[in-house]
């Protein structure tokens, strides 16, 4: 998945935290963009507050002058309360699949709340035809947002591969090519005015045209029931299909990442989907020192905030942060070819990391705030 345009510096919203300037402690470090100013999280009180300040004007004092070094002593404090605070809110990086493409569900939302969906993947269709992709129904509600399942480029609308004419008497049908031969089709968009059935909407979403370039989560239309669906109820038709041949829908949509909004083309700091976090800015943080790469290699543009964080996880955490050199020695049986192996040695290696039995470290499971204590 390509990665989506973004501002190119960071606006720091004073909304997503509280905020100590250098110049509060009498010291400011500038940077070769601008001058630092470091969030604090707003789950921490005024007094916490005043000692952080603090701690701040110690480490600027004891860096001896290197900003790094200061930048990281800092951080190890910051960490800290983030972590104590919501100690399963974040996420490094991940040996999730690397499978192409990489699905995003096709209508916002959530399962069982604003759609459903079952396999009737070759199901007996009238005239003798079968069923060629998944039915998401969306419990009557039309004008829900379709997004595009994976980066790509749109194929036709309404059946036609025209700009200059996109077939309104055919609305409302998109088709997307994919990378490798996939392609999805998405049909029954709306075709209503809001609140009626009068058949004078567009449910296709604006510049959206044939050879336009498109991105996983992008708007690109409206669910209703267009076509034939006049009498089956608002819903979502979606096929997928590989190198001509249509394939069943199901297990691309039961595996695909469920967003609640359209991924916006433009957002701030280094991953789209903690926008509008409480802890946006500890995040970017963290990220913009190396500490966090992101929970989807390779794109890493997603933080995944709302996941479980694991024990190998909070490992490359450390290490990272730390500058922790690699280890020597293997210190764990269970660890072996797994994505934070070297991270949860050179922990060990310094006495930091620790089992959960004589032998293993468990390094998928999640990290309890007791261990992390």
């Amino acid at each position: 998945m390509s990665s989506i345009p973004r501002r190119p510096e960071r606006a720091w919203s004073p909304t997503l935290g509280f905020w100590c300037n250098w110049y509060f402690c009498g010291t400011s470090v500038g940077t070769s963009r601008r001058t630092t100013s470091v969030p604090v999280s707003p789950l921490i009180n005024a007094s916490h507050q005043r000692k952080w300040v603090c701690l701040f004007k110690y480490f600027a004092r004891n860096a001896d002058g290197n900003h790094e070094t200061m930048r990281r002593a800092l951080l190890l404090t910051s960490l800290t309360f983030l972590l104590l605070a919501v100690a399963g809110g974040v996420a490094g990086a991940s040996d999730g699949s690397e499978s192409s493409p990489e699905w995003v569900f096709p209508l916002v939302g959530q399962d069982r709340v604003d759609f459903v969906y079952s396999d009737t993947f070759g199901a007996p269709r009238g005239g003798g035809r079968t069923h060629h992709g998944v039915d998401i129904m969306t419990y009557g509600k039309k004008g829900v947002p379709v997004v595009a399942a994976a980066d790509g480029v749109i194929k036709y609308v309404n059946w036609s591969w025209t700009p200059d004419n996109l077939n309104p008497d055919r609305c409302c049908t998109l088709a997307i090519q994919h990378a490798d031969g996939w392609e999805t089709w998405y049909i029954h968009l709306n075709n209503d005015t809001p609140g009626t059935d009068d058949g004078n909407g567009w449910g296709i979403a604006p510049g959206i045209l044939p050879g336009v370039e498109v991105t996983a989560g992008q708007l690109i239309g409206w669910n209703g029931d267009s076509g034939n669906a006049e009498n089956a109820g608002p819903h979502l038709h979606w096929e997928v299909h590989i190198n001509g041949t249509v394939v069943n829908p199901t297990p691309h949509a039961d595996a695909a990442l469920r967003i609640s909004a359209p991924i916006p083309g433009v957002y701030y700091g280094a991953f789209w989907d903690d926008e509008g976090s409480v802890h946006e800015t500890n995040i970017d943080l963290i990220a913009e020192l190396g500490i966090t790469r992101g929970c989807n290699p390779s794109d890493n543009d997603r933080f995944c905030p709302d996941r479980e964080i694991t024990r190998g996880e909070i490992a490359a955490f450390i290490r990272r942060m730390l500058l922790l050199p690699a280890a020597v020695d293997d210190y764990f049986t269970d660890d072996d070819g797994t994505t934070f192996e070297a991270d949860i040695n050179a922990l060990a290696a310094v006495g930091i990391a620790f089992g959960c039995t004589e032998t293993e470290y468990c390094p998928s499971a999640p990290l309890l705030r007791e261990e992390m204590a």
